[in-house]
C-alpha cells in the first residue's frame, strides 16, 4: 500500500509490515527487550538485524602517500579519543538495504511514497528510491524527509544534549512519532559505514567520505569506530 505525503510535511505510515524499529511499539522500541550494544553511550536496537558484513571484505586502502597520525588525540565534548586508522569494511544492513545507485525494477507493496521540495521518493526498509528508467534507483536520504519507522538494527547516538538515530548511513532525529532525516552531526560516533565511502587524506589524516560527510577513524573503548568531523 502506498501513502502520498505533501511537501514540507513528509511522513508515511508503512502498512502490512510487522516489527519495525519504531521507538513506541512493535519489536523495535527503544529501550525494549534484547541485548544492547553501546558506543559513546548509545544503544543498538538489535531486533532482527543481521550483523554480518556480507560479501564486502576489501583489502586495506592506500592512503595516497599521506602519513597516519595514529598517536594523535583530539577532544570532542570533553572526551579525548585517539585517531586510529583501521581498514574500512562496508557494512550491510540486512537483505533489504542497498547502496546508492542500486537499480530496482520494482518495489515492494510496502513502499511509502514521499514528496519533498517537488521531488518524489519512495521509502522502504530504511532505503530511499527515486523513479528511474522504468524502475527505481537508490538515492541519498533527502534532508527533511520524515518517516514513521526505522528498521530494527538502528544505532542511537548521543551528541551533546541531543540523541540521534543512525541507520544505513543516515542520521535521524526522533520527533515523538516520526523520524526526520538530518545532516550528520559533528561529534557523532558510529561503528559502521555503508558501501560507497571513499578515502581522502588531508594534512596527513586519513578520512572516509560518505554522502558528503567526513568520518575520522578512531578508537572508542578499544573498539573501531568513526567520528563525524568538520573538515575545512
Amino acid at each position: 500500500m502506498v501513502m502520498f505525503c505533501v511537501p514540507q510535511s513528509v511522513m508515511g505510515q508503512r502498512f502490512g509490515h510487522g516489527g519495525g524499529g519504531g521507538r513506541g511499539g512493535g519489536g523495535g522500541a527503544r529501550g525494549g527487550g534484547g541485548a544492547v550494544r553501546t558506543i559513546n553511550g548509545g544503544g543498538r536496537n538489535i531486533g532482527a538485524h543481521d550483523f554480518g558484513r556480507g560479501a564486502f571484505h576489501p583489502a586495506p586502502r592506500p592512503v595516497g602517500g599521506g602519513f597516519r597520525n595514529e598517536n594523535a588525540f583530539h577532544h570532542v565534548y570533553g572526551g579525548a579519543r585517539p585517531y586510529f586508522y583501521h581498514p574500512y569494511h562496508p557494512y550491510i544492513w540486512g537483505p533489504y538495504w542497498h547502496p546508492f545507485g542500486f537499480f530496482a525494477a520494482t518495489l515492494t507493496a510496502d513502499a511509502i511514497l514521499l514528496s519533498l521540495n517537488n521531488q518524489q521518493y519512495y521509502y522502504d526498509n530504511g532505503v530511499y528510491y527515486q523513479p528511474y528508467n522504468n524502475g527505481y534507483n537508490v538515492v541519498p536520504p533527502p534532508i527533511g524527509a520524515t518517516v514513521s519507522y526505522l528498521p530494527a538494527g538502528y544505532l542511537t547516538v548521543p551528541v551533546g544534549n541531543d540523541t540521534y538515530d543512525y541507520y544505513g548511513g543516515a542520521f535521524y532525529l526522533y520527533q515523538g512519532n516520526s523520524y526526520q532525516v538530518v545532516p550528520a552531526p559533528v561529534g557523532a560516533i558510529v561503528t559502521e559505514i555503508p558501501e560507497g565511502a571513499t578515502d581522502q587524506v588531508i594534512n596527513g589524516v586519513d578520512y572516509l567520505v560518505y554522502n558528503n560527510t567526513y568520518y575520522e577513524p578512531i578508537s572508542q573503548n578499544g573498539q573501531d569506530a568513526y567520528e563525524v568531523v568538520q573538515v575545512n
